[in-house]
Order: C-alpha cells, then sequence, then structure tokens
C-alpha cells in the first residue's frame, strides 16, 4: 500500500493533473475536473426527451423517438476544451468520466427506460487509430457504467470525407449522407438504440447513423444522446 501511494505521489509530481478547462492543478478527491469548473459545468436543460430543440432539428432528416443531451456547447467557452481533450488529446478517461455524469443526468428525466443498448457514432478506422480509439465509444461506455446497457458497435464509417466540425449548414448534411452503413445481429433487431456522440450541431451526423440502422432493421426504434448540444 505504502509503494501505491509512493508511486501515485511520483506520478503527481512528474505529470500533475490539471483542470482541462482552467488549467488549475488538481486537488485530492478531484476527478477530471477541478469542484469550481465541476459546478459551472454548462449543462443543457432539456425538458421533454420527446419533443425538444435537437429532436426537431432532425425530424425532417430521420425518424427518432426521443433524445437528451448534457450540455450546451460554445465553441469560445473554456468548457470547449472537453471536447478538444476527448477527442484530441487522448483524454478518454476524461470521456468515460463525462459519460457517467450525462446517464446519471439522463436517469432523473427517465430517458433509459425501455432502452436497450448504446450505439456510439463511429470513426474511419485511420481516424480510430490515429486517436487510439472513438470518442463516442467511451462516452458510451460512461453511460453503460451507469445504466448497465450494453455498448453496441453496429455502424461503420464507410468513406472518409471532410470532418463534420470544418463545415456548416446544409454542407454537414451533404457530408453525412451515404458515408454510414450498419449490421444489426438477429437478436438485437426490432430493439431500442440510443446512439452516442460527443456533440451535435446540425443533426446532421446522427441522421444519418439514424437512417442507417434503420435501413439494416426497419423495426429498430432509434433514440439520440449528443453529449453537447450546439443549438
Amino acid at each position: 500500500m505504502r509503494t501505491m501511494n509512493l508511486l501515485a505521489d511520483i506520478r503527481e509530481l512528474l505529470l500533475p493533473r490539471v483542470c482541462p478547462v482552467c488549467g488549475k492543478l488538481l486537488m485530492a478527491g478531484e476527478d477530471v475536473l477541478c469542484a469550481f469548473c465541476a459546478i459551472g459545468l454548462p449543462r443543457c436543460r432539456v425538458v421533454s426527451i420527446e419533443d425538444n430543440q435537437l429532436l426537431r432539428m432532425i425530424w425532417d432528416k430521420a425518424d427518432v423517438r426521443k433524445g437528451t443531451t448534457f450540455l450546451s456547447y460554445n465553441h469560445y467557452s473554456p468548457y470547449h476544451n472537453l471536447i478538444i481533450d476527448i477527442k484530441f488529446h487522448g483524454r478518454s478517461d476524461l470521456a468515460v468520466t463525462l459519460g457517467n455524469w450525462a446517464a446519471a443526468e439522463a436517469e432523473k428525466q427517465g430517458f433509459w427506460k425501455s432502452v436497450d443498448a448504446l450505439v456510439p457514432v463511429p470513426l474511419t478506422r485511420w481516424r480510430r487509430w490515429r486517436r487510439g480509439y472513438n470518442q463516442a465509444e467511451m462516452l458510451a461506455k460512461g453511460m453503460s457504467e451507469v445504466t448497465g446497457l450494453p455498448v453496441l458497435n453496429l455502424l461503420k464509417r464507410t468513406k472518409n470525407r471532410t470532418p463534420q466540425s470544418r463545415l456548416k449548414g446544409e454542407a454537414r448534411k451533404k457530408n453525412a449522407e451515404g458515408i454510414y452503413s450498419a449490421s444489426v445481429p438477429n437478436e438485437w433487431c426490432g430493439k431500442t438504440f440510443v446512439l452516442v456522440d460527443d456533440v451535435m450541431t446540425t443533426g446532421a451526423t446522427l441522421a444519418a447513423c439514424a437512417n442507417a440502422l434503420q435501413r439494416a432493421d426497419k423495426d429498430a426504434t432509434i433514440c439520440i444522446f449528443p453529449l453537447a448540444y450546439a443549438g
């Protein structure tokens, strides 16, 4: 035990943990955010999981039953660093923790009722290899730890196009068309799936994934859960 504590102390000295939002050193007992930044998380209040702004943005593109989110996303906010860290700085641990928090918040809304599985939005094999993981899958893993729901990789990204983050408006919709495919095993046909992603802007990516799942299984019920919403 003393050896483990010593190693932890050495690690803290050589690789001090800092809050990804404000950059301050994390204190003992603080997890991935400092207490101040954790309290100040820009939560997105979703009044109805069956009729909200996320769903209204996607209903003209895909048949989605319900949806929710955890955070309000603003590119100019220091909380933007959370998304940057989980996508580009190897912080899979941060993604899992945020998935935990998001799932617990959604539990209060009754969001998980009748849900059968979590389905992360996929990356291309090249991008997954470069990052070492899929951030949406890590978010789903965190949600799974809270809900007990399985994480199923039913989707594949079949084409490597311009990242959605570089596009706006109608260009996002056109860029997402036809780049996802799905395969649903017989034992999972007719189930209710929650699509998990990091940020929803126009809903084009989630809509394309929902359509791919329903092409593979016309009886599937699709829900959406982006960690953050940029509406």
